[in-house]
């Protein structure tokens, strides 16, 4: 495994270096060229001042000024027709550069040598006619020795400092990389320490307001997630154990008493005791096995249209022959898209833990919104009601408001959190408030227009 650090030195060295190549290839070029163009240009003018004279007053009219070499003028020559050197600056330019040219051409040649061990020269070459000398050839170049000696040194420059620019550029890409990297680092260890179990402890947050801050914040606010998802595991299952304990202890005694004494357990006890306490363990694993499986993978739905006065009605039927309480219901039309069995099953919880908590009456109400997209069902009792600071957790699990109710009577503490799971499966919402005169309000809020499960 190559660190992020190296990774990043090696990636920046090989783009600068590349960049650098390209430049020094760029740079050579371009001062070659323009080292030609300097001389092209020079030799030019000077060829063009001679070839003025000459035109004028014949090749006896050059003067020697015209013949001093410069900085970029090395070899001047004047041709004839028959290719004879009659005016030159020195005694390299005793041999003719280049051929004798038509009267009005000019050209520039490169490469030209006067002996074949003399250095090469880039020339310009203008052909002249004159009153009495006939056709004469001007020849001025300049060394191309010194043009590719410049160019020599510039690229040797390049591949000198070139060099040590990579060099400086990698060590200081390798430090400021590791500085940035290194809350990075400081997270790792510190998230590698709260991986052991402390999941109240928390990464540095770097004050750059950069993207490794961002993280540290993303990464902070996980390890609230899951401490409070572990919080929430854990008291699940404790809950769990202790909810499952109290009809399993009382299922095993008597199982137990009744096969150290030898006796067959009676009928009454059967259907008073054990039967009870089975049932209500089979409703408890029931219901923690849909809890379970909404956590996981949603509650699952068989969607269909459903007819939701229908449940209310059905639901008020059956708590009127159960002859406890008085109750009062307000049911209309209203049609949703949903899983008829799932949608009942939230309604009976309502009602179940409405009856548990009132005093002598329920009523049910249902009610549609003026555009016709919403419905409502609610269950109100005329109890103790529910303090407003308890109204959010009535629908977390295992949560019982009233702690001096026995297990017998009481609920499980899963039955408002079994509603919550439903309704927020057919993308409604529960509903909590106050029943006024005292009491409490329980119900959900559905949409009647049609939705994908």
């Amino acid at each position: 495994m190559r660190p992020v650090r190296n990774r990043l030195t090696l990636l920046a060295t090989a783009l600068v270096t590349g960049a650098l190549a390209i430049a020094a290839v760029v740079l050579v070029l371009v001062i070659h060229h323009v080292l030609l163009h300097v001389a092209d240009t020079s030799t030019a003018a000077r060829a063009k001042s001679i070839a003025d004279v000459v035109r004028d007053d014949g090749i006896e009219g050059v003067e020697s000024s015209l013949l001093m070499p410069t900085r970029n003028v090395d070899i001047v020559q004047v041709i004839d027709e028959q290719g004879l050197v009659q005016v030159t600056n020195g005694p390299a330019g005793s041999r003719p550069l280049a051929t004798p040219a038509a009267p009005g051409s000019q050209e520039v040649i490169d490469g030209g040598r006067p002996t074949p061990s003399s250095p090469e020269y880039r020339a310009t070459v203008v052909g002249i006619a004159t009153p009495n000398d006939g056709t004469v050839t001007i020849v001025v170049g300049a060394s191309e020795r010194d043009i590719n000696w410049l160019v020599l040194v510039v690229g040797l420059m390049c591949c000198i400092v070139f060099p040590l620019i990579v060099i400086g550029m990698a060590v200081l890409t390798y430090y400021f990389v590791g500085r940035a990297l290194e809350p990075v680092e400081q997270i790792r260890r510190q998230v590698d320490d709260i991986s052991g179990g402390e999941l109240d402890r928390r990464v540095p947050v770097p004050t750059t307001g950069d993207e490794i801050a961002t993280l540290a914040t993303t990464m902070n606010a996980m390890l609230d997630r899951i401490d409070t998802a572990r919080t929430q595991q854990m008291r699940f299952v404790n809950d769990a154990s202790h909810e499952l304990n109290a009809p399993l202890t009382t299922l095993v005694g008597l199982l137990d008493l009744a096969s150290s004494k030898k006796q067959v357990i009676d009928t009454e006890t059967v259907d008073t005791v054990m039967m009870p306490e089975a049932l209500r363990l089979q409703g408890m694993v029931a219901d923690l096995l849909l809890l379970a499986r909404a956590d996981e993978h949603g509650v699952p739905l068989r969607v269909a249209d459903v007819d939701l006065d229908e449940i209310v009605s059905a639901e008020v039927t059956r708590l009127e022959a159960l002859g406890r309480h008085r109750i009062g219901a307000h049911i209309v039309a209203a049609r949703v898209r949903g899983d008829r069995e799932k949608l009942a099953r939230a309604l009976r919880n309502i009602a179940d833990n409405a009856a548990r908590h009132t005093q002598d009456r329920l009523d049910f109400e249902m009610s549609v919104s003026d555009d016709r997209t919403r419905v409502t069902v609610t269950v109100a009792d005329n109890g103790a009601g529910i303090p407003d600071v308890d109204k959010p957790r009535v629908l977390q699990r295992f949560v019982r408001l009233d702690t001096t109710r026995n297990r017998s009577s009481g609920g499980s503490g899963l039955g408002l959190a079994i509603v919550d799971e439903i309704i927020r499966a057919h993308h409604g919402k529960v509903v909590i408030a106050d029943t006024p005169g005292g009491g409490a309000t329980i119900g959900f809020t559905l949409p009647m227009t049609p939705w994908e499960p």
